[in-house]
């Protein structure tokens, strides 16, 4: 995965925590384009097609910038209003930023307790960054928050020190380093531990209503002896008959779980369970082969089932 970091500081030269964030994330991420927009644009003419180029090759976005009188500098207000046009970021046919990974960095200069009610800048920094993280959103960008850092602000023998921005700096760039490493990894370690946690649940006969948030709403389900049904309605029928005639629990044994990422966030699952019950009518003792076809929401963070297909090993 390529991260774009769209840098927006008018002195980055005198800078002591922007540049060694910048510093420290050069040398500890791979694959990485520094767009330095005071360097690359000082009359403020900005080159549309170089940026909406750069956008376009990258799969996470991040904005870079100290924060200046309650927003950013000018040049990336500039660049957001030349660059992100009508028919690329939004509109007919404006999709081309869809489903990027987008995350806010800034730099501020006063302490924490002063971006509270009760502080001299009277609001939080997430209220004052709501038209950035609307921007996102009009760009179906997938907004995931922001990190900051305070203190930043630096006055010889009057207002901080250097080794404590430059402390603040590396615990920063720390911070959007692991933010992209765990991007990068995906999602695939998730599955293994979602797929426990749902045997965990049908053991214990849980509601339907935790089984149904993990369900899509069209998902193909086919169990032994019962004919295939499709969506939330088949689900419910079948798991209420089920439960109505287990004696106690059950319990599901799992092993060979294969996860294969078929296209990007799309998973197909295969494991083997040995299913052991009792029945009103019978003890069961048997093993199962289950297929999955899975889909990683990456806005809710949350796994969805749209194929669960079980068969016995003979």
């Amino acid at each position: 995965m390529k991260t774009l970091i769209i840098l927006a500081h008018p002195d980055l030269e005198q800078s002591i925590a922007n540049k060694n964030i910048l510093k420290h994330l050069q040398e500890d991420v791979k694959n990485i384009e520094i767009r330095h927009l005071d360097k690359l644009y000082p009359d403020f003419n900005v080159n549309v097609i170089a940026e909406q180029n750069a956008l376009l090759s990258a799969d996470i976005v991040i904005f870079q910038y100290p924060f200046y009188w309650y927003s950013s500098p000018a040049t990336l207000k500039q660049w957001l209003d030349k660059v992100l046009t009508f028919g690329f970021a939004f509109g007919v046919g404006g999709d081309k930023l869809k489903g990027k990974h987008f995350l806010l960095s800034v730099t501020l200069g006063g302490p924490t307790k002063s971006y509270t009610p009760l502080g001299y800048n009277r609001f939080t920094l997430d209220e004052f960054i709501k038209p950035i993280q609307q921007t996102v959103y009009m760009t179906e960008m997938i907004y995931h928050g922001f990190i900051h850092s305070n203190r930043n602000a630096y006055v010889e023998g009057m207002l901080n020190s250097k080794s404590e921005i430059k402390v603040n700096a590396k615990n920063h760039a720390n911070q959007i380093s692991y933010f992209i490493e765990t991007l990068r990894k995906g999602n695939t370690h998730k599955i293994k531990p979602f797929i426990k946690k749902w045997f965990e649940h049908f053991d214990q006969l849980d509601e339907n209503g935790f089984f149904l948030q993990y369900l899509s709403s069209d998902v193909k389900m086919q169990i032994p002896d019962h004919n295939e049904f499709i969506g939330h309605d088949g689900f419910n029928k079948w798991y209420t008959e089920a439960k109505n005639n287990f004696i106690g629990l059950t319990a599901h044994h799992l092993s060979n779980i294969d996860i294969t990422e078929t296209s990007n966030n799309y998973f197909e699952i295969t494991f083997n369970v040995r299913y052991v019950t009792q029945t009103k009518d019978n003890s069961i003792d048997i093993f199962l082969k289950e297929n999955w076809q899975l889909v990683w929401n990456t806005t809710s963070d949350r796994p969805l089932i749209t194929e669960y297909l079980v068969t016995k090993i003979k």
